[in-house]
């Protein structure tokens, strides 16, 4: 379907939606100003009220001030906070985190019996490393576990029905909530990596720290759990379709880093991105007007012939593969990229270390959203 997109009708307007598959055009619309990242929280807003549903001003500031959702000169100071989290001594602490639960899960995993990659080594990753990041509470743990699942429906909320709202309304309240008492923690004296990293980066304020905590928690939730888990479990799926690639990385004839890249781009785990024009512009050759979407088709311009020299193949160590827009481009790139591609190399070389991953049975890929592209199950096995 992106091929045929891509050569035959490369701009498509649906509504007052344009959907873009070349990957030109996506990149050109990841950079241009007028097309802005919100829409999200006031779409689920409406929806809420629609269904007379209420939110509490605490939790309207949460969904409003979610840094995936914001832009300009608030976004800027919100992402340069969170940043600090993946900068210097706190990048090396978290990585050191990464390293040690990558390595309990695969140690606990029986070559000689077959397991999910998913269920069992791909997801529990990253609510280990959550919940020691920021050194979670028992209480607070199984808050998340129980709620994650319907916090990410922001990322997708055109699909989100009654029921959803009510599921996702209980979530931001439970986890606001859950976060809010753990800031008050942290001001008493309780400690996590995760608060003292993020303290730096609002500078040390506190009060501003407070302000947002239970914000940034939820951004950090929604960003990193989803592209990590999609990214880990594609990775692990490419390597057990190609035992001779893993063979190179136990030589070191190709390092893993290329193969995750490569990975991004042939199985990109975020497949569409979406911007709101916020003001009239004119773009590729088409009148754009305010209140008008742009579905960008991050999976197709990764898959552009005219980019990639044989983009249909997987090809680790590709001269271009650094082009991929598997987390998109420009001030709304994915802030948890950097986390996702650590977790996915460490989890990966742990697995390496105990011999070759190979399919056991069909992986099943999930059918719940149209936005990421994520395994539901991969049967493997350690040979």
């Amino acid at each position: 379907m992106y091929h045929h997109m891509r050569n035959h009708q490369p701009v498509a307007r649906i509504g007052k939606t344009w959907v873009l598959t070349r990957y030109k055009d996506v990149y050109q619309a990841l950079k241009e100003r007028a097309f802005i990242s919100s829409g999200i929280p006031e779409d689920v807003h409406r929806a809420l009220e629609k269904e007379r549903f209420s939110l509490s001003p605490p939790l309207l500031s949460l969904l409003y001030g979610i840094v995936l959702f914001e832009d300009g000169g608030v976004h800027r100071m919100h992402r340069q906070a969170l940043q600090s989290l993946f900068m210097g001594e706190s990048w090396e602490a978290l990585t050191t985190i990464i390293t040690r639960e990558s390595q309990s899960l695969v140690a606990g995993l029986s070559t000689a019996y077959p397991f999910d990659g998913i269920r069992q080594i791909a997801a529990p990753l990253w609510g280990k490393l959550f919940s020691a990041w920021l050194n979670l509470p028992d209480e607070l743990q199984a808050v998340v576990e129980e709620e994650k699942s319907a916090i990410r429906l922001l990322l997708d909320p055109s699909s989100i029905d009654r029921q959803g709202l009510e599921r996702l309304l209980k979530a931001l309240s439970h986890l606001d909530e859950g976060f809010s008492q753990l800031a008050q923690a942290h001001r008493k004296g309780y400690d996590s990596l995760f608060y003292r990293s993020l303290l730096n980066g609002y500078g040390g304020d506190d009060d501003a720290l407070r302000e947002r905590f239970s914000t940034d928690c939820v951004t950090m939730l929604i960003g990193g759990s989803e592209t990590s888990e999609a990214l880990t479990g594609n990775l692990l799926y490419m390597l057990a379709q190609h035992p001779e690639i893993q063979e190179r990385v136990q030589d070191n004839t190709v390092r893993m880093k290329d193969i995750i890249s490569e990975t991004m781009r042939f199985e990109s785990p975020l497949q569409m991105g979406r911007r709101k024009v916020a003001a009239p512009v004119e773009f590729l050759g088409r009148k754009l007007n305010v209140g008008d979407n742009v579905l960008l088709c991050l999976g197709s311009a990764n898959r552009d012939e005219t980019v990639f020299e044989e983009a249909g193949r997987f090809m680790p160590g590709r001269k271009n593969v650094q082009r991929q827009l598997g987390f998109g481009a420009g001030v709304h790139q994915c802030i948890g990229q950097l986390l996702a591609q650590c977790q996915a190399e460490n989890l990966a070389m742990a697995v390496s270390e105990r011999g070759i991953i190979a399919l056991e049975d069909e992986a099943k890929w999930s059918n719940g959203s149209l936005i990421l592209r994520t395994l539901e199950s991969l049967p493997v096995k350690i040979i």
